[in-house]
């Protein structure tokens, strides 16, 4: 959007000749000649940018000064007087005021002060989305359990906050690894520094080094532009290295070098670079299987496990499965009241959940789009054929009676809740379908069947 900006000066063909400058550069420019004015247009609009007169008819102008930072804090004010001192200008500066030019002066000098301070505005801008965006995550970066296990995860989780060693976190996809990296962070004395983290499986080979170490313009075909890598970006904070040990062997040498040294070199540059960065690292692998496949080194592996936090699936800390759904029904419908029953969560603790926690939220989530009412049953996505173990490996997961539930519950809501119809469809009798359904915790709505049905069904 165009933006809004004041002229209040009492040289009438000095005003007109700005107004026509900024007008054609795209400004929507509003004039004044006094205070008055100037409060009349105030009252109606905020503005962003104001060139301002300090010797006006009916006063000084650093006398508009506050009322124009209460209509818009960050309005950026340009001072034009002709009676320069360095008194004046440390005034205007206490005052609010972001820049002062000398009259008589050259409309393209005025150009150039406005062009700066709309830089100055822009650069605002993106640090408060960078504030915004670091604040947002310390907030999520809440790490969710109960159980005697949690407790000696938030236990090591304590000393890797009280320190600024290494940290390797393992565990399984989906068991919240970048969550406890952040969660270090953002609890330690780093927290107002950068938080950066990137996926070390996700980048092409031949882009890793340039993205960790930076580039140099002209370093290699396509390198148009110098450009800083995330370690110079980290300085001073945290850089997260999810799924490490899948890093090309020749970077991880590289990558060794750069935690010894605390230095690194650009793509194309002889420059020697100290940074100083926490270095946090995860992986889904067992490195010790890594590194007798010869995928990981071994010396990384010493310098990066100062601190080890292993992660459990979720299978094997089902005690915190209450505290889990809770925590993301909350989370992700703030101010509805909406439970899950107990019942529910005891249902949900027999199934093997092969995305972790991951898979746990998205469950959740799901199923408060789709589930109105007071409660939510997420075990009736779950036990779904969209659901269903979609590999060999994972079907021998599945006991008998979950199989069973599973095609019940699907057949059920393909005949669309109807107790006649799916007892047909399953060849069982209604009183067994009634007695499966009650053992699931569903309770349709259905009118009841007749009663030559409790029989068993032929197909």
């Amino acid at each position: 959007m165009p933006k809004r900006m004041l002229i209040l000066d009492d040289e009438p063909l000095f005003r007109e000749t700005l107004a026509d400058v900024f007008s054609g550069r795209g400004f929507l420019v509003s004039l004044a000649s006094s205070l008055a004015a100037a409060r009349q247009l105030l009252h109606r609009m905020p503005f962003d940018i104001v060139l301002l007169d300090n010797k006006l008819p009916d006063g000084g102008g650093l006398a508009l000064v506050p009322e124009l930072l209460r209509s818009n804090d960050a309005v950026k004010i340009l001072l034009l007087t002709a009676f320069p001192s360095y008194e004046n200008a440390v005034q205007a500066l206490k005052s609010g005021i972001h820049d002062y030019l000398s009259k008589p002066v050259e409309v393209e000098e005025v150009i150039l002060t406005v062009e700066r301070l709309l830089h100055t505005t822009a650069l605002e801008k993106v640090e408060e989305v960078h504030r915004f965006q670091a604040h947002q995550e310390s907030r999520t970066a809440l790490l969710v359990g109960a159980g005697a296990r949690f407790a000696d995860i938030h236990r090591l989780i304590e000393r890797a906050v009280a320190t600024e060693a290494r940290v390797l976190i393992t565990g399984e996809t989906g068991t919240g690894k970048s969550l406890v990296a952040k969660a270090i962070h953002y609890a330690s004395r780093l927290a107002e520094k950068p938080f950066i983290s990137v996926n070390c499986a996700a980048l092409p080979e031949s882009l890793i080094e340039a993205e960790l170490f930076g580039v140099e313009k002209g370093a290699f075909t396509g390198a148009t532009a110098t450009r800083k890598g995330l370690f110079e970006l980290a300085d001073g904070g945290t850089l997260f290295l999810d799924e490490v040990a899948e890093m090309p062997l020749a970077l991880q040498a590289k990558l060794l070098g750069v935690l010894e040294e605390q230095t690194i070199r650009r793509l194309g540059s002889e420059v020697q670079r100290t940074v100083s960065v926490r270095v946090l690292a995860a992986t889904n692998v067992d490195p010790e299987k890594a590194i007798a496949a010869g995928t990981f080194r071994r010396d990384l592996y010493y310098r990066l496990n100062v601190i080890h936090i292993h992660l459990l699936p979720l299978r094997e800390r089902l005690d915190d499965l209450p505290a889990l759904c809770r925590h993301f029904i909350a989370t992700l419908a703030p101010g509805r009241a909406v439970d899950i029953p107990e019942e529910e969560i005891a249902r949900l603790a027999e199934y093997t959940f092969p995305g972790n926690v991951r898979e746990l939220r998205n469950l959740i989530e799901r199923s408060l789009i789709l589930h109105e009412g007071q409660h939510i049953f997420p075990s009736r996505l779950l036990f779904s054929p969209s659901h269903a173990p979609q590999s060999p490996a994972e079907a021998p997961r599945l006991r008998l009676a979950d199989v069973e539930r599973q095609h019940i519950l699907a057949v059920f809501e393909r005949c669309g809740r109807n107790l006649t119809a799916t007892a047909q469809a399953l060849d069982i009798s209604l009183s067994t379908l009634r007695r499966k359904l009650t053992e699931y915790g569903v309770r349709p709505t259905a009118a009841a069947s007749p009663a030559n049905l409790e029989a068993p069904l032929s197909k």
